[in-house]
Parts: structure tokens; sequence; C-alpha cells
């Protein structure tokens, strides 16, 4: 099974309503889960090892970007005898 190490992150870990900087941590993903968060983790021979030194890791976090007044206006124009015609 493949596994990645993510080395000496900060890793931000939710704890009821607040949420906790494990500063220098290490992060280490096995297939598709995390199998563990710690202060330092021994990688095993085959795992890829990544240095997230000044990087933030925010598991399970789900980045849901994107631009409202684009999605507003998404269809507004049409198209009238090759111009395009805007009902604002």
């Amino acid at each position: 099974m493949p596994s990645i190490l993510l080395h000496n992150a900060t890793i931000l870990v939710p704890s009821g309503d607040d949420v906790v900087p494990l500063r220098g941590h290490d992060l280490l993903i096995e297939g598709n889960s995390i199998a563990q968060i710690a202060p330092q983790i021994a990688p095993g021979a085959e795992a890829e090892v990544l240095d997230c030194t000044g990087k933030i890791i925010s598991p399970g976090f789900i980045d849901t970007h994107h631009h409202v007044w684009q999605t507003q206006l998404k269809g507004v124009g049409i198209w009238m005898g090759g111009h395009v015609v805007y009902e604002i």
C-alpha cells in the first residue's frame, strides 16, 4: 500500500468548536486514509516524504471557493441576431 509522509507541518485539528494547531508535526497517509499524526514519524522504506516546513495542513477541509457573482450571471446572456443581450 503506497504511503506518504507529510513532514514538519502545522496541522490544524478540530477540537469541539475550536481548532488546535499542532506545530512541527508529521502526518502519515497510507492508501487513502490518515494513518497517524505525531510529532515525529519514522517513514517506511517505500514512503514518499514531503517536507512541509512552513506549510499548513487541514485534514478533511473542503475548499468550496467559487465566485458567487459569476454563478448568479451564468446563463443570463442570450444570443439575439449575433449579439449578446443581457437582462440584468
